[in-house]
């Protein structure tokens, strides 16, 4: 279970780096920052933090009945602002599908994963990568179709310094989360 662990982490640290501002920031009409209709949103903390730039949800068909759900959103649409999301479900069978999925499932089916970036480019928190946690990542999909994919999340995401080590015990408790995303 290790090699496809690792194979997510990859991914999800490889994905959170981007930072593509191509993307329409402000297609839902709303005034003064990101789209209104396509989002991530969560309580960290307690405080609601929204990712509503450059967010969309994301299949990766790497062959082999391997697919990868990478649910992404930034804080603002400055470049240089890290802060920002990616919440990861990779199947090592079948296609997304609307169910739940957590990081604490002891299955061969798939592998649940986030990466919250605070504006950092050596600290991290992430979700899916310690034996034992205080609240496992889980994300819901309640719809997901060629257009869009919706649903909930929540977790506790762990401190992690990008240059190495283990996640340390601090964490960040993810809570009433949600996400409403164009697939691209």
């Amino acid at each position: 279970m290790k090699l496809p662990f690792l194979f997510a982490l990859t991914s999800i640290l490889f994905i959170s780096c981007q930072k593509d501002t191509s993307l329409e920031t402000n297609a839902g009409g709303g005034g003064g920052g990101g789209n209104t209709s396509y989002y991530i949103q969560a309580k960290v903390n307690g405080t609601v933090r929204t990712f509503n730039f450059n967010s969309m949800a994301k299949i990766t068909d790497f062959g082999s009945g391997f697919k990868s759900l990478s649910l992404l959103g930034s804080a603002t649409a400055n470049a240089s602002n890290l802060e920002g999301i990616n919440l990861t479900i990779n199947f090592f069978a079948g296609s997304p599908v609307a169910g739940t999925y957590s990081e604490d499932y002891s299955g061969t089916d798939y592998v649940t994963a986030g990466v919250y970036n605070p504006n950092s480019a050596t600290i991290v928190y992430g979700a899916g990568i310690t034996i034992s946690t205080v609240s496992p990542l889980s994300i819901t999909i309640s719809k997901i179709d060629n257009a869009e994919a919706t649903g909930t999340f929540k977790g506790a995401f762990y401190k992690t310094d990008i240059a190495g080590g283990p996640a340390s015990t601090e964490y960040l408790e993810f809570t009433e989360g949600s996400f409403r995303l164009p697939i691209r």
